[in-house]
């Protein structure tokens, strides 16, 4: 189902006035998350063809992607994640740049080889029975396509869980790892490619000709 959403201009500035705290806050602990963005896109190197991020979260990647003068759909299973992104791409006039849709990504409703290029960021901690959104990302990429992916090392998911406790919440964590990740991927053949910043692991994976 697409996302059109609807919302006020104090809604947008109330919107950016907590996301700009919630980044400040997170920096003061050593985590960039806007430079931890563009650190993945540059690595991802030149995106041509079609767009697809996995999971919108917060908006973090979506607004990286669409300053950098993308046009891409983008998907989370989530009405309060989309609208946190559709609210930050608001704030920047950016909004038109992005397809916003309710979708889970364990089933996409998109057909065989519809992206060229398929961004996960952040997500996998979060999700129970991982390979499903996997098998789907590799179903959706085409040939020579591909899939960037990123999620917390060791040292970011201290930082994250620690975040939350002193926020009182407990941060959701099924323990997906960088290696499963790549094992997954190399087992159907892609070729990958692997980086590291000081919070996260990020692997771009390159589908070949089957």
């Amino acid at each position: 189902m697409r996302y059109d959403p609807k919302f006020t201009k104090e809604e947008i500035a109330e919107n950016h006035k907590y996301f700009t705290e919630r980044m400040a806050l997170y920096k003061s602990l050593g985590q960039d998350f806007t430079g931890s963005r563009e650190f993945i896109l540059d690595k991802a190197g030149a995106l041509k063809g079609s767009i697809l991020e996995v999971g919108s979260g917060s908006g973090y990647m979506a607004l990286t992607l669409a300053k950098a003068g993308y046009n891409f759909a983008s998907i989370d299973n989530d009405m309060e994640s989309l609208k946190k992104t559709a609210l930050n791409l608001a704030y920047e006039n950016l909004l038109p740049k992005v397809e916003l849709r309710l979708m889970d990504g364990k089933s996409l409703s998109f057909k065989n080889g519809s992206f060229d290029n398929i961004f996960a960021i952040n997500m996998f901690h979060h999700i129970d029975g991982v390979d499903d959104i996997l098998s789907e990302m590799d179903r959706v990429l085409r040939q020579s396509g591909k899939i960037i992916t990123s999620d917390f090392n060791r040292q970011g998911m201290d930082m994250i869980d620690a975040m939350h406790k002193k926020e009182g919440r407990v941060h959701t964590n099924f323990g997906v790892t960088e290696g499963h990740v790549y094992s997954y991927f190399s087992d159907l053949g892609y070729e990958i490619n692997k980086h590291e910043d000081d919070y996260h692991w990020v692997i771009i994976a390159k589908k070949k000709n089957r």
